[in-house]
């Protein structure tokens, strides 16, 4: 079956916030929560932390909602340098979300420079590192009954260079393993696309198929280039990835669910901040409008 999600949150790490979270979103008939492991000290040098495993654990026990995890953001096999540690990291991410039987876990594919990128031999050598560490993590996931769900990013800076959704398409049929797919983040994808000038929906159109989990926001696809005091001030001026309800920015929902077959079962998990909690509601039921579209495609 398709899901709607939406993700929690931990202030200052507190897992115990997860539990009025879960109860008023299974209230409005939410079919999923995803954990962010990257809030919380469950992780602690590499190693899980049992006691604050125990207290997540428990928080989450005998709910009626599924649960996917998304890991660190900071986790990045495209970082040479600190390589070795990303992978222990993601190691523990893919224990964890077997301990709190979590169906898939978020991680970022890897971003670099413009330098590296440009240096197109070195940069293929990361790629193939990266490649090369995925099917192992695949094959790890997989005693754990864990899909690594593989998201696409857009640049941090201006100096860096993610890779294009065409690209993240390209790497994951080469590995073609069944325990790992993508997280497609659409803004994060309409970000990079307008950065690139890059066709978005053609660039959608070859994630679109091993997405089986989607991030769903708004944003007007502009990287901030404009200083901010506050977040909002970044939605005064519709730069950055502003995790907007679906509406309030530019992107083309219903052309992106009409164009394209997603998987079979695929789950749209929404990422708006707590801010926005007046409008669940309502992208809830624009969710179960795109979920539709994709049923008369069959």
């Amino acid at each position: 079956m398709n899901k709607i999600g939406f993700s929690g949150q931990c202030p200052n790490g507190d897992i115990l916030a997860l539990e009025n979270q879960i109860l008023r979103l299974i209230e409005v008939g939410v079919d999923s929560i995803e954990i962010p492991i990257y809030e919380t000290d469950v992780i602690c040098g590499m190693k899980i932390n049992n006691e604050e495993l125990n207290i997540l654990k428990k928080t989450l026990k005998n709910k009626k909602i599924s649960y996917t995890v998304h890991g660190e953001l900071s986790v990045n096999l495209l970082d040479v340098d600190n390589f070795e540690s990303h992978k222990e990291v993601l190691k523990r991410d893919i224990e964890v979300c077997g301990e709190i039987e979590a169906s898939h876990l978020v991680t970022h594919f890897g971003q670099t420079t413009n330098e590296i990128y440009e240096n197109k031999d070195l940069y293929l050598s990361h790629l193939k590192r990266q490649e090369e560490c995925y099917s192992y993590l695949g094959d790890y996931a997989k005693k754990f009954n864990v899909v690594l769900a593989i998201e696409n990013l857009f640049p941090f800076t201006k100096k860096n260079y993610a890779p294009l959704p065409s690209e993240i398409a390209y790497q994951l049929n080469s590995i073609n393993h069944p325990n790992i797919k993508c997280c497609l983040d659409i803004s994060h994808g309409y970000i990079n696309c307008t950065f690139r000038n890059a066709n978005f929906l053609e660039q959608i159109n070859l994630l679109a198929p091993l997405s089986e989990h989607i991030h769903m926001h708004d944003s007007f696809g502009l990287i901030e280039s404009i200083w901010a005091y506050l977040p909002s001030e970044f939605t005064s001026y519709g730069q950055g990835d502003l995790h907007l309800p679906l509406g309030w920015g530019d992107i083309p929902f219903d052309k992106i669910f009409k164009e394209n077959k997603f998987p079979d079962n695929f789950n749209l998990n929404f990422e708006l901040p707590e801010r926005y909690i007046k409008y669940f509601l309502d992208n809830i039921k624009k969710a179960k409008e795109l979920i539709k579209l994709q049923t008369h495609q069959n």
